[in-house]
């Protein structure tokens, strides 16, 4: 009988062992991402962090329509450890029904709380704490096709007059001027309404605006979505045609002459370093959008989050999700540089990264759009994306609402009427962005 007790005992000391020392797996899901970008990321961030972690593994779970999958899941209290989401107008809307844990203490024991801009801090706070943090800083702008260009002898518009002027000049040549569409990606309407805004309007308009001191169905404001409404139906695809073109349709469309250019964020970069998306051997350029109005300057940059992370409050793994996405921000610098090489455009994060262990071989039409991004972001030559500054009903609205502009179903006054309403509305509840003062 003693001897089937010290069994007993040893079975259960045995079996403790093998449960606690089992691999901890923290899941990541993703938005859709080419293979070799995904090894990008598991080369640089997964390895070494695991290499330095033993017994913690990182599944990065990519998800088609990640949005939607995710809002799902979360709401059912399930979903990743780590929530990722386009911008921290959709992650405020998480902290603010419960769903997601606070960071305040990780970011302060890893230095994270100096070394992250105020500015992009204070945009992923709920109630006083921090939700969120950015893992992209980026800004819009304008990426063409650079032989085609040289071609036609079009030059890179600096105002409203000369942006008119390049468009007719490629309509003439029967060429579409702007690639775009928005099929596996409703937000994309949002990037154009940001240009418009900041671009006629003017970011100090746009800020005052963000503060509640400027009414958002101002006359500025309303002009703009004119301007927006009457330049889509010029220069974009046709409506139907547009809702149904992806990236991996238009991109190409560029490269290969058929279009000129596309309006779009950082994360472009991805797309014209890859033969499937860029399949021609012509080369490409990218210019800050050009001023709408004169009293806007030139040049100037619509500064933004692109993606945030975030921990799952309903996550068993909690502790290991905020150790990985502390450590890769704080200490894995190599790993973040060697993505402006691998994957750019989707990892500039807001951290600060030594010269030295930037690779020589990082593309130098992308990183002159970083170094732009961030001189004019010092020199205050900045205005504010829809996705980083807005509350979630109003950034929903922005970009839900503007086809129903372009459908004529509704006017631009009225558009931005029902925009000014929920915006209130959210100010009131606090659901609104802090907004840092401007430089």
């Amino acid at each position: 009988m003693k001897g089937i007790k010290v069994f007993l005992v040893v079975l259960i000391s045995a079996i403790s062992l093998v449960s606690f020392s089992q691999d901890v797996t923290v899941t990541w899901w993703y938005e859709s991402v080419t293979p070799d970008n995904l090894k990008a990321m598991e080369e640089n961030l997964v390895k070494p962090f695991e290499e330095s972690h033993p017994g913690i593994k990182i599944e990065i779970i990519v998800k088609n329509q990640l949005q939607e999958v995710l809002r799902t899941a979360i709401i059912a209290g399930e979903g990743p450890d780590i929530i990722m989401t386009m911008g921290p107008a959709e992650a405020n809307r998480y902290a603010s029904a419960g769903y997601l844990l606070p960071l305040d203490e990780y970011l302060e024991k890893t230095g994270l709380l100096e070394e992250i801009p105020k500015m992009f801090l204070e945009v992923g706070k709920v109630g006083g704490k921090i939700y969120s943090i950015p893992k992209t800083m980026e800004s819009m702008g304008v990426i063409y096709n650079k032989t085609l260009f040289e071609k036609y002898g079009l030059k890179e518009p600096k105002n409203r007059q000369e942006w008119l002027e390049l468009n007719n000049s490629v309509k003439a040549q029967g060429i579409l001027p702007i690639g775009a569409g928005n099929a596996n990606w409703k937000p994309t309407n949002e990037h154009y309404v940001t240009l418009y805004l900041n671009h006629y309007a003017g970011p100090e308009n746009v800020y005052k605006a963000l503060k509640g001191e400027l009414r958002w169905d101002d006359t500025l404001f309303v002009e703009a979505i004119e301007m927006l409404k009457t330049d889509f139906e010029k220069y974009w695809p046709k409506y139907e045609i547009y809702s149904v073109l992806n990236p991996e349709d238009f991109v190409p469309m560029v490269s290969m002459g058929q279009s000129a250019m596309f309006l779009v964020g950082t994360w472009g970069f991805q797309w014209v370093i890859d033969p499937d998306y860029w399949p021609s051997d012509d080369e490409f350029g990218w210019f800050p959008f050009p001023t709408l109005r004169e009293d806007v300057p030139y040049p100037l940059v619509d500064i933004g989050i692109g993606t945030t992370l975030s921990v799952n409050k309903n996550s068993p793994n909690s502790e290991e999700a905020t150790e990985f996405i502390s450590w890769t921000l704080a200490e894995n610098k190599q790993g973040i540089a060697n993505l402006l090489r691998d994957f750019p455009g989707e990892w500039i994060a807001p951290v600060e990264i030594p010269e030295e262990v930037v690779p020589n071989d990082v593309d130098p039409i992308f990183y002159e759009h970083v170094q732009t991004q961030y001189d004019l972001l010092q020199k205050g030559n900045y205005g504010y994306t829809t996705w980083t500054f807005l509350g979630p009903e109003t950034w929903q609205w922005c970009y839900e609402g503007i086809e129903q502009v372009w459908l004529n179903k509704i006017t631009p006054e009225e558009y931005m009427s029902k925009w000014q309403e929920i915006f209130t509305k959210e100010l009131k509840e606090g659901l609104v962005p802090p907004i840092p003062e401007r430089r």
